[in-house]
C-alpha cells in the first residue's frame, strides 16, 4: 500500500503528460539593432545598374591684365565617376503546415517572417552602407557596394580632385572638441557652413558621450530635431546626430592567424613583416583584429600566406562578409593595406590570404582583392582592443553630394512551391541600390575614438 508521498509522486508524474502547454503570444524580438541612417540617407530612383554622374573639379581661370590686354582662354576641369549598383537578396519560405499549426500563437506566420526579411534587410544595407568595400567583393559571387568605411578614407591628401584630408584618426578618448575639429575640416574641403544639412553618424554609445557631454550647456543647445519620416534627435551645433548598432565598439575578435612565406611569385623585399587581420561580418561590423604575426622574408620577390579559420564566436551565428589586413615592417605600427572578400570568386569561404606586395589573392587560386594597395593610408590603422575603439561621421543630408540611387526599394517577389516541395509559401525581398558619395571632401570621418561613460 502506498503512503500519501507515493501517492503524489505517482500521481504528479501520472498525470504531467496531460498538462496542457500554456504558450504566450507575445513574440520576443530578440535580435534587434539600430538602423536609422538608411532611412535619414536621399534617395533616388535610377534605372540603370551603374549610377553615373559628372562633376566640375576647377573652374576657369581669372585674374588682373594691362590695359587692352587680354588674359589666355581658359576652361572649367570636369569628371565623370561611377558607382556599381548592387542587387541585395533575401530568399524565405514558411510550409502550409507551419502556417496552419501557429495560427493560434502568432497569427500569419508567412507575414511575420516577411517581417523580420525585410528587417534583416535593412540592417545588411546600413552594415554594408558602413563597411562595404565594392572593389574587393566585386569580382565574387556576394558583390556589395562601399560604405563610409570605404569611402571617407583619406588621410593624406592625394592629387587633382582628391587633394584633401576628410578623416582624422584620433586614438584618444571622446572629447567635445573633436566634434569641432570634425566639422571645421568638412567645411574647410566643402567651403560651405556645416549645420542641419548634415548628419552626424555614431555609435548608442558615443551618443551617451556627446549628451553627457552637453549637460553643462543644454539651456544654449537645441534639445532635438526631426529628420526623415518622424525621427526625432539630438543636434550639437544644429546638426542632427543618427545611432547606428554597426558603428558600436564590439568585443568579438578575428580567429588565429598563422603566416607562411615563398620566395617567389611576389614583390616583397627581404624583411620582418608584421600583419593584424579583422573580420567585417554581416548585420555587425568589424571585429577586433587577431593578435599580431609576423613572418620574416628573402630574396625581392617574396610572398606572405595568412591562414585562418573563419571566426566562429560571432554573436547570432552571423558570418563575414569581408577581411581587412594592417602591415608593417615595425612591430604594433600596421595599417590597412587592402580588404578582400569573405568567399572567391568559386563561392568558396576565404581561409587563406596571400600578400604578393602587390595585391591580395585569396585561396592561393589567383583572385584579386582590391584593385590596389592602400598602404600609403597611414591613417587607416587596426583596433587593437587594448581599448574599445570606433569611428564617428559627419555625412550631408543632401542629395547633391550623397544619395541612395536604387531601381527597386524593398521589392517583395512571391514564389511558386516546387515539385519537390510542393507544401512551401516561398519568397524573396529584393533591393538594387548603391551609397553614391558624389563628393567624397564633403564627408568626413573621426577614426579610432573611445568613449568612456
Amino acid at each position: 500500500m502506498p503512503n500519501e508521498l507515493q501517492e503524489a509522486i505517482t500521481t504528479a508524474g501520472t498525470v504531467s503528460p496531460l498538462i496542457q502547454k500554456a504558450i504566450s503570444p507575445l513574440l520576443l524580438e530578440y535580435q534587434r539593432r539600430y538602423a536609422p541612417l538608411l532611412a535619414a540617407i536621399p534617395t533616388k530612383q535610377w534605372g540603370s545598374t551603374q549610377y553615373f554622374f559628372n562633376r566640375r573639379t576647377n573652374r576657369p581661370d581669372s585674374g588682373g591684365v594691362v590695359d587692352g590686354g587680354a588674359r589666355p582662354i581658359g576652361n572649367s576641369t570636369y569628371e565623370q565617376a561611377v558607382f556599381n549598383v548592387r542587387l541585395y537578396q533575401a530568399v524565405g519560405s514558411v510550409t502550409g503546415y507551419a502556417q496552419v499549426v501557429t495560427r493560434d500563437i502568432v497569427g500569419d506566420l508567412r507575414q511575420l517572417e516577411l517581417d523580420g526579411t525585410m528587417s534583416s534587410m535593412l540592417w545588411t544595407l546600413e552594415n554594408a552602407f558602413i563597411w562595404g568595400s565594392d572593389p574587393a567583393t566585386a569580382a565574387g559571387q556576394y558583390p556589395i557596394s562601399s560604405g563610409l568605411d570605404y569611402l571617407v578614407s583619406n588621410w593624406t591628401a592625394g592629387t587633382g580632385s582628391n587633394a584633401y584630408v576628410n578623416a582624422l584618426d584620433i586614438n584618444n578618448s571622446f572629447a567635445l572638441h573633436y566634434l569641432d575639429q570634425l566639422i571645421d575640416l568638412v567645411e574647410t574641403n566643402a567651403a560651405m557652413p556645416i549645420g542641419s544639412n548634415y548628419m552626424f553618424v555614431m555609435s548608442p554609445r558615443m551618443a551617451s558621450a556627446v549628451g553627457q557631454s552637453l549637460v553643462a550647456q543644454q539651456r544654449f543647445q537645441a534639445p532635438t530635431t526631426t529628420i526623415g519620416a518622424g525621427l526625432n534627435v539630438p543636434t550639437y551645433r544644429d546638426i542632427p546626430i543618427i545611432k547606428s548598432s554597426f558603428l558600436s565598439t564590439r568585443s568579438a575578435a578575428m580567429s588565429t592567424v598563422s603566416t607562411a612565406t615563398a620566395t617567389s611569385g611576389g614583390s616583397l623585399a627581404a624583411a620582418t613583416y608584421y600583419y593584424r587581420v579583422s573580420a567585417v561580418v554581416a548585420r555587425f561590423g568589424e571585429t577586433l583584429c587577431a593578435a599580431e604575426v609576423s613572418q620574416t622574408t628573402t630574396g625581392s620577390a617574396s610572398t606572405v600566406t595568412l591562414s585562418f579559420s573563419t571566426p566562429s564566436n560571432l554573436p547570432d551565428g552571423l558570418s563575414p562578409i569581408m577581411y581587412k589586413v594592417y602591415r608593417s615592417t615595425a612591430t604594433g605600427t600596421e595599417s590597412l593595406i587592402g580588404t578582400v572578400d569573405a568567399f572567391d570568386t568559386t563561392g568558396t569561404a576565404v581561409t587563406s590570404i596571400i600578400d604578393t606586395g602587390a595585391n591580395l589573392l585569396t585561396n592561393s587560386s589567383g583572385n584579386t582583392g582590391p584593385a590596389a594597395y592602400v598602404a600609403t593610408n597611414t591613417g587607416a590603422l587596426p583596433r587593437t582592443g587594448n581599448t574599445p575603439q570606433e569611428d564617428v561621421y559627419l555625412i550631408p543630408r543632401d542629395e547633391n553630394f550623397l544619395v541612395r540611387p536604387h531601381t527597386r526599394d524593398m521589392q517583395i517577389i512571391p514564389l511558386a512551391p516546387t515539385v519537390s516541395a510542393p507544401d512551401t509559401l516561398p519568397f524573396a525581398v529584393v533591393t538594387d541600390t548603391t551609397l553614391a558619395c558624389r563628393a567624397p571632401k564633403y564627408v568626413g570621418r573621426l577614426s579610432r575614438l573611445s568613449a568612456t561613460l
